[in-house]
């Protein structure tokens, strides 16, 4: 995990025997601080909640959140230039057939007035 995560709580930050869980609120707990509170009810700002345990598991999107922003610009650098090179292809097939479209209509206009 980051190393600028901890307990929003107690401020502990995780180690090996400690479990995670970010609320749906935003705020991180141990799972120590987790089981002091109500179920459901963040214990923070007192707002009903969902909590999901973050581990390797945990949904990719939720992940996102916990990565260094330097590997975030590497993996989204990656997907768009790979969606740009992909619809840069087929922007460029799509010109082609046109093109192909326009010169046969050229042809046709110098047969038809004998230019």
């Amino acid at each position: 995990m980051a190393s600028w995560v901890f307990c929003n709580l107690c401020f502990q930050p995780p180690h090996r025997k400690s479990s995670f869980s970010l609320t749906s609120c935003g705020h991180v707990y141990c799972d120590s601080c987790l089981r002091k509170g109500k179920k459901d009810e963040c214990l923070i700002c007192q707002v009903p909640c969902h909590t999901v345990l973050l581990s390797k598991h945990t949904n990719s999107n939720i992940q996102a959140f916990f990565l260094s922003i330097d590997g975030l610009c590497k993996k989204y650098s990656q997907e768009t230039s790979q969606i740009s090179d992909f619809q840069e292809k087929h922007r460029r097939r799509l010109v082609a057939f046109y093109q192909e479209k326009v010169n046969e209509i050229k042809l046709f206009l110098l047969y038809l007035f004998d230019l």
